[in-house]
């Protein structure tokens, strides 16, 4: 997971006179969401490329407020916090596919009143990517640790589309932060151990591609730990397994994976003569070899060797992107 969901429904405040107050409870919620492991805020789109056009109160912008003078020096720290927290779009990324799919079929709304309904993509996508909702405390409203009546409206794929009402986790103050940290932290232990599941079982998920090198450390550990990462390493490691089967015979090409929906690269010759060591790995039969080839997908590198002569994929590495000469 790693991330929490900004709500956009959740501004203005009522006068420029809350917005102090609203916006320091609202850095210290986030410092709350963070010392749980929830360490970036995810943003629409629109507000991430406009920020300083938020109005966080009637006629009154974010830029107004972040260059207002002030001799408060608190202040002036709260300002620079929320200047970094609020920096992260999309809501759903591309490393997320099967939730993107999902937000493509799906509208949200919610009604502030029991009347009239407003759109609401923040809350939709933290719905769907189950996670917690980060809201401004600019009503009574937004005081809750949950969001109960999400509509939402979905598309099947047969044409056919349904509504219903769904709960959203959320929270506006540390306190409501708090609440969930019992969850958050269920939730790792589940992803660490559906982790350890993927490598005990690796055979019969991915029969066509061998694991080897550091992956099983990879896997049990760092990948373990955020949940998030979990669904991007079964979605490549899938789409891989998917070009070996296929790959029988002939000579390995990176455009070939491409139609997979994977995005091959290697490393320059720089690289590889600097830091080639970091990128060489045991294969079963305790030769080593050099990974070079990688995917990439958001922060995750996976490193691997196609074996031309036996028409085999290993891979070596899965984790953060390993140094370069550029790097």
């Amino acid at each position: 997971m790693g991330f929490v969901i900004f709500n956009e429904v959740s501004y203005p405040f009522k006068s420029k006179h809350e917005i102090e107050v609203g916006l320091k409870n609202f850095v210290k919620t986030f410092a709350a969401a963070s010392e749980l492991g929830l360490t970036q805020l995810r943003l629409h789109q629109n507000i991430g490329n406009n920020l300083y056009r938020l109005e966080l109160a009637p006629g009154y912008l974010v830029s107004h407020w972040l260059y207002s003078s002030s001799a408060d020096r608190a202040n002036n720290d709260i300002k620079e916090r929320f200047k970094e927290i609020m920096t992260d779009a999309p809501l759903i990324t591309g490393n997320e596919p099967i939730e993107k799919e999902e937000n493509e079929r799906s509208a949200f709304e919610i009604s502030l009143d029991g009347k009239k309904f407003k759109k609401a993509e923040g809350l939709g996508a933290a719905y769907l990517l189950d996670t917690i909702a980060l809201s401004f405390l600019s009503i009574r409203f937004w005081d809750t640790h949950r969001i109960n009546d999400l509509k939402h409206y979905y598309l099947k794929e047969d044409g056919a589309d349904t509504v219903n009402f769904v709960n959203v986790k959320h929270a506006s103050t540390p306190g409501h932060m708090s609440i969930h940290s019992e969850w958050i932290e269920n939730k790792r232990l589940q992803s660490l151990t559906a982790a350890k599941d993927l490598w005990e079982r690796r055979d019969e998920f991915f029969p066509h591609i061998i694991l080897c090198g550091q992956v099983e450390q990879q896997l049990k550990t760092i990948i373990g730990i955020r949940s998030g990462y979990f669904t991007q390493v079964m979605d490549r490691l899938k789409r891989l397994d998917d070009f070996a089967k296929q790959w029988v015979s002939g000579g390995f090409s990176d455009k070939a994976l491409e139609r997979y929906g994977l995005n091959v690269s290697g490393e320059t010759e720089q690289t590889m003569r600097k830091y080639g060591r970091e990128r060489r790995f045991k294969l079963p039969n305790g030769r080593r070899e050099f990974f070079e080839k990688h995917i990439k997908t958001g922060e995750l590198r996976f490193y691997f060797f196609p074996d031309i002569d036996e028409h085999k994929i290993y891979i070596g590495y899965i984790g953060p992107h390993l140094r370069t000469v550029t790097s």
